[in-house]
C-alpha cells in the first residue's frame, strides 16, 4: 500500500528529473542561440563583403568614358548619353566677333584664266569669235597640277687651271650622298602620312606608288623615319629643355606595344611644346628616364599617380578626372555631396575665367577660404554616408573600401593640389592638354597594332615630339620634315 510519504518522494522524483530536463534542454538552447549567432554574424559578415563586391561590379559594369578615364573607343554601341558640364555662357552659338575664319576666300591672284565664251549669237546666228566681250561673272577652282616624280642629275664638273695645270673639282650639294637617293619633298611626305597621318608604312608605299608612279620598297620609306628622327634629335633635345623650365607643365603616360611587350609612352608638355618618351617601365623609373621631371621645379599637373609624387616639384591634379569619379559617384550611389562637389568644382572653374579676364592672377583670400570650408563640408558629409568598413570577428584578409571611399580619401589628402588652379591661374583646370598629347599614340597602336623594334619607338616618339610642337606653333607639318631632311630642323624658332 502507498503511504502519503512514497507518493510525495516519486513527486519530488519526478520534480527533479523534470528540473534536470529543463536545465538540460535551457544549456542545449543556449548552445544552439549561441551557434547560431556566430553562423549569423558569419552570414552577415559575408553579405557585406557580397554588398561591397556587387557594388564594385555594377559600377565597374556602369563605367563608360563619361564616368571614368575609359577612352571614348571602349564604349563600342553602349555609348552614354551626352552630358555636358559646361557652364553655359551665354554666348550665341558659332564664331564669335574677332574670330578668325578659315573659309574660302577668293584669291587675289590666279595662275590662269580660262575663257568662256559664246561663238554665235543665239537669236540670229552671227559669227561671234571675233568680237570683244566683257566678264559678265567669274567661279573659281583650286586644285593642285598632277603630281609627277621629278629627277634632278647633280654633275660634279672638272675644270683644268690654264696658269698651273692644277686640277678642281665641284662638290655635290649636302644631302646628294650616293648614286641615288630621294630628296626631301619625298620624304617629308612618308614621314606625315606615317607618323601624323598614321597611315601603315604598306598602304604609305602603295599611296605613293600610286601618286607618284614609282614603287619605294618598305625597308627605305623605314629608313625614311629613322633618317628623319636624327635629324630632329636636337630640336627634340632642346624641347625637353625647355619644357623642364616651364612654369607648369602637363604629365601623363599610356600603354603601348614594344616587341610584343607592354611598354609606356610618358608625355611632357605644355600648350606650345611637346616632349615624349618611350620606357618599359610606367612609374618613376620611366618617368625619370624621360628627363624632365628629375631637373623640374615647377608645378606638375597629372592624373594623381603616386610615382609622380616621388619628385620634388609642386604638383597640381587633374579635375578632369575629378568630375568623372565624381559623377561615377554619384550615378552609383546617388548622393547629393558628389552632385555638389561637381557645382562646386564648375562654379570655381567659372570664376577662375571672370577674374582671369579682371587681369588677377588667384583668387581673393576670403572666397579661396569660403571654397576651402565648403570643400571640407562636403568631403565630412561624403564620409558620413560611407563610413570605413569594420572588421568582422574571425574576418581575414584586406577589407575593402570600395572606389567612392577611396575617392573621399583623394579629396580629403590632396585639397590644395585640386584647388591650385585658384590659387595661381597660370596653372589648368584639368590635364587634358596631355591627354590630347599623347592620344596619337593610341592611333598609332590601332593601325599597326604598336611597334616591332625598340629604335622604331624611340624614332617615332621623337618625331611626335617634334611635328606635334611645330603643329602647336603654327608652322606646317610638311615644311618642319622637309626642314629637318634638309638639315635645318627648326629649334629656336619653337620658343619665339
Amino acid at each position: 500500500m502507498v503511504t502519503d510519504k512514497m507518493r510525495i518522494m516519486e513527486l519530488e522524483a519526478e520534480v527533479a528529473r523534470l528540473t534536470k530536463t529543463i536545465v538540460d534542454y535551457e544549456k542545449y538552447i543556449d548552445e544552439q542561440e549561441k551557434k547560431y549567432s556566430e553562423i549569423i554574424i558569419l552570414q552577415q559578415a559575408t553579405i557585406d563583403e557580397q554588398a561591397i563586391v556587387i557594388r564594385e561590379l555594377m559600377a565597374r559594369l556602369n563605367m563608360n568614358s563619361g564616368n571614368s578615364s575609359k577612352p571614348p573607343s571602349s564604349d563600342a554601341y553602349k555609348k552614354p548619353k551626352p552630358k555636358s558640364q559646361r557652364v553655359r555662357s551665354g554666348k550665341a552659338p558659332g564664331g564669335q566677333e574677332g574670330h578668325k575664319g578659315h573659309g574660302f576666300k577668293l584669291p587675289e591672284y590666279v595662275d590662269d584664266v580660262i575663257e568662256s565664251a559664246p561663238s554665235k549669237c543665239g537669236e540670229c546666228g552671227t559669227d561671234l569669235r571675233n568680237e570683244r566681250g566683257k566678264v559678265e561673272s567669274s567661279r573659281y577652282q583650286m586644285d593642285i597640277p598632277e603630281i609627277v616624280m621629278r629627277t634632278v642629275r647633280y654633275d660634279k664638273i672638272r675644270k683644268d687651271c690654264p696658269c698651273c695645270g692644277g686640277k678642281n673639282l665641284g662638290e655635290f650639294p649636302e644631302g646628294v650622298d650616293g648614286l641615288k637617293q630621294y630628296g626631301p619633298n619625298l620624304k617629308a611626305l612618308a614621314v606625315t602620312l606615317v607618323n601624323y597621318g598614321m597611315v601603315s608604312i604598306e598602304r604609305t608605299q602603295e599611296i605613293l606608288e600610286g601618286v607618284l608612279g614609282v614603287v619605294i620598297s618598305q625597308g627605305t620609306i623605314q629608313n625614311f623615319i629613322y633618317g628623319c628622327a636624327e635629324a630632329v634629335s636636337g630640336t627634340v633635345e632642346e624641347i625637353r629643355k625647355e619644357v623642364a623650365k616651364s612654369h607648369a607643365a602637363h604629365f601623363d603616360e599610356t600603354g603601348f606595344r614594344v616587341e610584343g611587350k607592354l611598354a609606356w609612352l610618358h608625355s611632357a608638355s605644355t600648350d606650345r611644346l611637346t616632349h615624349i618618351t618611350v620606357h618599359g617601365k610606367r612609374g618613376s623609373e620611366g618617368m625619370e628616364a624621360g628627363g624632365v621631371l628629375p631637373e623640374y621645379d615647377g608645378i606638375a599637373v597629372h592624373d594623381c599617380l603616386r610615382a609622380y609624387f616621388k619628385f620634388g616639384c609642386l604638383h597640381a591634379l587633374c579635375n578632369a578626372h575629378l568630375l568623372r569619379e565624381l559623377v561615377a559617384a554619384l550615378e552609383n550611389t546617388k548622393q547629393r555631396w558628389a552632385e555638389s562637389f561637381i557645382k562646386l568644382l564648375l562654379l570655381m572653374k567659372e570664376q577662375v575665367e571672370k577674374y582671369k579676364e579682371k587681369r588677377m592672377e588667384c583668387f581673393p583670400p576670403d572666397l579661396l577660404e569660403e571654397h576651402e570650408r565648403e570643400w571640407d563640408r562636403l568631403v565630412e558629409a561624403g564620409f558620413s554616408l560611407n563610413p570605413y568598413p569594420v572588421r568582422k570577428e574571425g574576418q581575414k584578409g584586406r577589407l575593402a573600401k570600395g572606389k567612392t571611399l577611396c575617392l573621399l580619401e583623394r579629396l580629403a589628402a590632396y585639397r590644395e593640389n585640386f584647388m591650385f588652379f585658384v590659387r595661381d591661374f597660370r596653372v589648368p583646370f584639368d590635364n587634358n592638354q596631355a591627354e590630347r598629347d599623347i592620344r596619337i599614340a593610341k592611333l598609332k597602336q590601332k593601325v599597326a597594332g604598336g611597334l616591332r623594334s625598340a629604335s622604331g619607338a624611340i624614332a617615332f616618339t621623337k618625331i611626335t615630339s617634334y611635328i606635334q610642337t611645330a603643329r602647336k606653333q603654327g608652322i606646317s607639318i610638311f615644311k618642319a620634315l622637309r626642314s629637318a631632311f634638309l638639315g635645318q630642323s627648326w629649334s629656336v624658332v619653337f620658343y619665339q
